[in-house]
């Protein structure tokens, strides 16, 4: 699953996202989780389905810029991001 705007992906978004904010999702093989890349160079993990506002998240910094590309491996183990500079 990579579609940013679903009924199970309704939680991901940051009060007064204007839709825009979120570049990227992956749910995982399990489809126990979901990660995201943000406008924000931060890449969040949350619990799949993340159907409520402000769903609990892990949320982690690795980027100076925005991430345009998240990707779970074929074994859950580990997540391949990109950045946009």
């Amino acid at each position: 699953m990579t579609c940013r705007f679903s009924w199970q992906t309704q939680g991901i978004w940051p009060p007064c996202s204007d839709g825009s904010d979120i570049n990227a999702l992956d749910r995982s093989n399990s489809k126990k989780y979901l990660v995201t890349g943000d406008d924000f160079s931060k890449v969040k993990l949350f619990k799949y389905p993340a159907c409520n506002k402000n769903q609990i998240h892990n949320s982690y910094k690795g980027h100076s810029s925005h991430i345009t590309g998240v990707k779970w491996s074929s074994d859950d183990k580990f997540i391949i991001t990109i950045g946009g500079l």
